[in-house]
């Protein structure tokens, strides 16, 4: 009743000449009539950092720049260009930007966006050697929780507190006391892309991180002691999706 699940093209490209020329004719590709481009940045000076960005949105009346600072979204329909954001940039974009129609990653640190990358498995733009060797296995029964909480828990609600909280973290120590294998840089990426907002997917990984070091977040308990045993017989009959 919750699945805001992220089905719009996705891109991702080197921050060197050639990735950037691709990333705006990749946006101009998925452009439709009556839309808009949207280039987001941290900070409106940020745009500064590149010649060829700042060009694009000031020749282009159907190209707007926005910022992440003050929460700022695209104000319509179309493509998103995302320059140099990290894996909470993009949580907070999908939680807020209901108009994106494609979305286009700019990469600056590799490894801030790497877990999206992996799981999102977009489109490489430019120069593709940061992602190779990608490895996006999430164990079955880890998957089948991973999506079961996402269609039930409310995602424009904090799962750092009240009943999402004590949703999530009673099935990843369900999950963990069954010795089953959880990688919480693979599962945060996976919620990114299948549409947990905001600081949802961060919270996820810091409670696999924490479980995994031998810390028991508190929640009160709202699964079925079998809880477990219910996902692998759904995944053994076939039902998992």
């Amino acid at each position: 009743m919750f699945d805001r699940n992220v089905d719009y093209p996705t891109a991702v490209a080197s921050y060197d000449d050639s990735g950037v020329n691709a990333a705006m004719n990749w946006c101009i590709e998925h452009l439709r009539d009556g839309h808009t481009i949207s280039v987001w940045t941290s900070l409106k000076s940020n745009l500064a950092n590149s010649a060829e960005l700042d060009r694009f949105v000031q020749r282009n009346r159907n190209v707007k720049h926005i910022t992440g600072r003050g929460g700022g979204t695209p104000t319509g329909r179309g493509p998103v260009l995302m320059a140099w954001p990290d894996m909470d940039d993009i949580g907070k974009l999908v939680q807020h930007g209901y108009g994106i129609t494609a979305l286009c990653v700019i990469t600056w640190v590799p490894d801030r966006i790497r877990p999206w990358v992996t799981v999102t498995n977009p489109q490489i733009l430019g120069d593709g050697s940061d992602w190779q060797h990608q490895s996006s296995d999430i164990d079955p029964v880890v998957l089948e929780a991973l999506k079961g909480l996402t269609v039930t828990v409310n995602h424009n609600n904090t799962i750092a507190a009240g009943y999402e909280k004590d949703h999530v973290v009673s099935a990843l120590l369900a999950l963990h006391d069954a010795g089953l294998p959880m990688d919480a840089d693979t599962m945060q990426g996976w919620a990114l892309a299948h549409g947990w907002s905001g600081k949802n997917p961060a919270h996820l990984a810091k409670y696999v991180r924490d479980i995994k070091t031998g810390k028991r977040p508190s929640a009160s308990r709202v699964l079925r002691p079998d809880y477990v045993q219910i996902l692998r017989d759904r995944i053994a009959s076939g039902d998992a999706d």
